[in-house]
């Protein structure tokens, strides 16, 4: 899918130093160069901004060799002085144990709550599901809910979305499909793929309203752009079956195919084996039933979803 389980995020304020200024500018021109030297030198002085450039730069290769050592001692420095986004790149380092590092839970807890005290977005989200799920410490409801708010408020549709989760079960709250239901529609809004398909799920199954195909198909579509796989099986179904859109079997095989050829990287979004399976069956089925003209099309429609949406 368009989207990865997990990507550097980088926020670089713009210092008043003209030597980041000629670094950031050098790395937005992709003169790798230039810029290396430039951030290195303001590394050297304690800019942290800049040894988080530096870092970034040892960890992709960029213009110098690739070295995690490197890459993770740069980053190192800069947490420990405090810089917010280090300390955030650090405690994904202990997370998913990459690079040189050993994952380690309890290190990248304590990463997060640093990072996250200083209003960091990402490390708020990560703060609450380590409190939520009791990873690298105990589990705390409260203190989920609570940080979930805070990255929920500040925009990240994770959080929103979590939260929307907590309301809607009782999880460590009071029941309240009121307050489950704004922050799901905030989540969906802003295109989260758990959002947008769990919006689907609810137009599908009648949830909450009267049944309705046409929203849940669009909701489907959605949250397949924006990466969770299992929505092209309900989108293949509605094809051949003309509910929520036109009858349509060839749009059936496209889905199918989307379904089964485009493996999904977003946490929770790939398919589950059962309904890899159903969907294989269903393809040589209508791969046997369709003409071969109308399986060419099918493909020639995926060709060009794939060009329009996902690449």
């Amino acid at each position: 899918m368009k989207k990865l389980i997990f990507t550097l995020l980088l926020t670089v304020a713009t210092p008043a130093l003209a030597d980041m200024e000629t670094a950031n500018k050098a790395h937005d021109e992709e003169n790798y160069r230039l810029a290396f030297g430039e951030y290195l030198n303001e590394a050297k002085a304690g800019n942290t901004e800049a040894m988080v450039m530096v870092g970034l730069y040892y960890a992709d290769g960029l213009h110098v060799m690739k070295s995690d050592e490197k890459a993770n001692e740069w980053m190192l420095k800069a947490a420990e002085l405090g810089d917010p986004i280090a300390q955030r790149n650090i405690g994904i380092g202990y997370k998913f144990g990459l690079g040189n590092l050993t994952k380690d839970e309890e290190k990248a807890f304590i990463w997060f709550e640093q990072a996250a005290k200083q209003n960091e977005l990402d490390s708020q989200f990560e703060l609450a599901s380590a409190y939520h799920y009791g990873i690298g410490t105990k589990t705390n409801l409260d203190q989920a809910r609570l940080w979930y708010m805070k990255a929920a408020d500040a925009g990240d549709s994770r959080a929103q979305y979590n939260l929307a989760s907590m309301y809607a079960s009782g999880d460590g709250v009071a029941q309240d499909d009121t307050v489950a239901n704004m922050w799901l529609q905030k989540a969906a809004e802003q295109n989260n793929h758990e959002a947008l398909f769990t919006m689907g799920l609810i137009n599908h199954n009648g949830e909450q309203k009267a049944k309705d195909l046409n929203a849940a198909a669009d909701y489907f579509e959605r949250a397949f752009i924006e990466g969770k796989a299992e929505a092209a099986a309900y989108m293949a179904e509605y094809a051949y079956l003309g509910s929520g859109r036109d009858k349509d079997p060839v749009d059936a095989l496209m889905w199918i195919m989307l379904g089964t050829e485009i493996s999904s990287t977003m946490p929770g979004g790939q398919l589950t084996p059962q309904t890899l399976e159903r969907l294989q069956q269903n393809r040589a089925y209508l791969e046997d039933e369709l003409s071969d003209a109308e399986v060419n099309e099918a493909q020639e429609r995926f060709n060009a979803f794939m060009k329009d949406h996902l690449q």
